[in-house]
C-alpha cells in the first residue's frame, strides 16, 4: 500500500473526530470541509473560559457538537468522547492539529476490509517514514502511536470495557503516555491492532512528549513503563533507554533513568 492518501470516496463506516480542547483552546480548532462520513465531537473542558462566539459558530456546523465537560485531563475527554461518540469509528485529536479528512477516511476502509480489526493507526505527515509498510501492531512497535494517529472501532472497545488510564495525560499525575497505555490496553484485550502508512493530520507545533529534559516527564516514562509491562519493566527501561539515550542527553541520563524506581507509588 502506497504512503501516499488515495481518496477511495466516502467509507461506509462512519468516522467521529474526538477533539480535545480546553477553554480558550476552542480557538485554536480548525476544522476540514464538512465532508460525507466525517463527524466531530469536541469535548471542551473549562467551557466558562472558551469564547462563547467561536462556540456559536461551531456548533452552527451540522457536522460537529460541542461537548461541555466538568473537570479536567486529557483521558478524562478521551473518556467522554467513547461514551458519547455516536459514529462506529472514533479518531482521537487535539485541538493543535491539523486533520487530512481525505486520510481519516482511507483509515477507516481498513475497518470495513477487516471485521475483526479494533484499532488502526496512521501517521503525521511530519513523521511517516518513506519506507512506512502495514504491520500487525504490537506493544513493543506501537509507542511512536499518538493522536490524531490512531482510529478504534467503537462497539470493540465498548464490549471490552476499555478506557484511557486517568492516572496518564496532561492535567494528569503522569502527564504523557494516555495513547500508548491505550493502545496498549487494546492489545492486552487481545483485539487486533494495525498500521498502516495513512497519514490522517500533522501537528506543526512542539508536542509534550517531545521534552526529554523535564524530570517529571522522564518520571511519567517510567511509570508508563511500568504500567505496560509489569515485571519485565527493568529490562525493558533498559532497552527504552538504549533506544533514547540520544534524547535523553547522553549515556550518564540514560543510566539513571534505567537505575530510578519505575514503580508507581
Amino acid at each position: 500500500m502506497p504512503a501516499s492518501n488515495a481518496d477511495p470516496g466516502a467509507a461506509p463506516l462512519g468516522v467521529a473526530v474526538a477533539i480535545s480542547t480546553l477553554g480558550a483552546g476552542l480557538a485554536r480548532i480548525r476544522l476540514p470541509a464538512p465532508r460525507p462520513g466525517l463527524t466531530y465531537l469536541i469535548l471542551l473542558q473549562c467551557p466558562e473560559a472558551a469564547d462563547p462566539g467561536i462556540r456559536k459558530v461551531l456548533e452552527a456546523r451540522v457536522d460537529t457538537r460541542v461537548l461541555a465537560l466538568e473537570g479536567r485531563g486529557l483521558s478524562r475527554s478521551r473518556n467522554a468522547a467513547l461514551a458519547q461518540a455516536d459514529q462506529p469509528l472514533v479518531l482521537f485529536a487535539d485541538d493543535d492539529q491539523v486533520l487530512d479528512p481525505v486520510g481519516i477516511m482511507v483509515l477507516a476502509q481498513a475497518f470495513v476490509q477487516d471485521p475483526g480489526l479494533a484499532l488502526a493507526a496512521g501517521w503525521r505527515a511530519e513523521r511517516l517514514p518513506s519506507r512506512a509498510r502495514a504491520h500487525r501492531l504490537t506493544r513493543l512497535n506501537s509507542g511512536r502511536i499518538c493522536a490524531p494517529e490512531f482510529m478504534v472501532r467503537l462497539a470493540a472497545i465498548r464490549a471490552a470495557d476499555l478506557r484511557f488510564d486517568t492516572e496518564f495525560g496532561l492535567g494528569a499525575r503522569y502527564p504523557v503516555a494516555e495513547d500508548y497505555i491505550f493502545v496498549c490496553d487494546i492489545l492486552r484485550a487481545g483485539l487486533a491492532g494495525m498500521s498502516l502508512p495513512v497519514v490522517t493530520g500533522s501537528h506543526p507545533h512542539d508536542s509534550t512528549g517531545d521534552n526529554w529534559s523535564d524530570p517529571d516527564l522522564m518520571r511519567a516514562r517510567q511509570a508508563m513503563i511500568s504500567r505496560v509491562f509489569g515485571p519485565w519493566a527493568p529490562l525493558m527501561r533498559l532497552a527504552y533507554a538504549l533506544k533514547h539515550r540520544r534524547r535523553m542527553g547522553g549515556v550518564g541520563r540514560a543510566v539513571r533513568f534505567v537505575l530510578a524506581n519505575g514503580r508507581r507509588n
